[in-house]
């Protein structure tokens, strides 16, 4: 089961440190959300990440960027998404976007993989409650796109999630929360995800 990190929304001290090991541990997607961050404070931030992870990385806002670090993973909000509706998507980049019904899943079939969300109630906003039922299993989906569970995932529920036959998870909260256990609580997901028996995978 495929395991995404998602960065906080503000920047804090020593945050490239963090995600660098989070990438030397194993982590192969990133996602770069800093909606109130401009263009300068993104470069300062990939220019702290070592160049060869920067692959990794998808960006969620200055786009233009990849160009400039060998970005090809690219993330289209929701709002963005439906602006765009019916545009051609280049197909030399891996693109994600977000989904808040599943009704929308027929919707995303140019993009490799979509959040859904929040699955539970989440851990870094507060009030934003889980959508789903506690006995929801997701519908079989076609090759692409892959369904990724975000919101209040935690470690202990990892394994709720692969019972509702998600693609992956995206943990934010559970990493972020406490950037002095970022590494120890990754590499503990890690090893939920990786015991997966399904290899059910997003392309690198």
């Amino acid at each position: 089961m495929e395991l995404i990190v998602i960065s906080r929304p503000d920047f804090f001290k020593a945050e490239c440190h963090f995600v660098n090991q989070l990438f030397e541990a194993g982590l192969s997607i990133f996602h770069l959300r800093k909606p109130a961050a401009d263009e300068t404070a993104h470069r300062k931030f990939m220019d702290g990440i070592s160049t060869g992870y920067h692959p990794r990385i998808a960006l969620h806002h200055f786009h233009s960027l990849a160009n400039n670090y060998h970005i090809h993973r690219i993330h289209h909000t929701e709002s963005f998404r439906k602006e765009r509706n019916n545009v051609e998507l280049p197909e030399s980049q891996i693109l994600s976007t977000s989904i808040h019904h599943l009704d929308d899943s027929t919707q995303i079939g140019q993009y490799h993989y979509s959040f859904f969300g929040p699955v539970f109630n989440s851990l870094s906003k507060s009030g934003y409650r889980g959508i789903i039922p506690p006995d929801f299993r997701l519908g079989k989906q076609s090759a692409k796109p892959k369904i990724i569970a975000l919101g209040g995932i935690g470690l202990t529920e990892i394994d709720k999630v692969k019972a509702m036959a998600f693609d992956g998870v995206a943990l934010l909260g559970c990493i972020w929360s406490d950037p002095s256990q970022a590494l120890t609580n990754f590499k503990k997901a890690q090893a939920k995800c990786l015991a997966y028996e399904e290899n059910l995978t997003i392309p690198l």
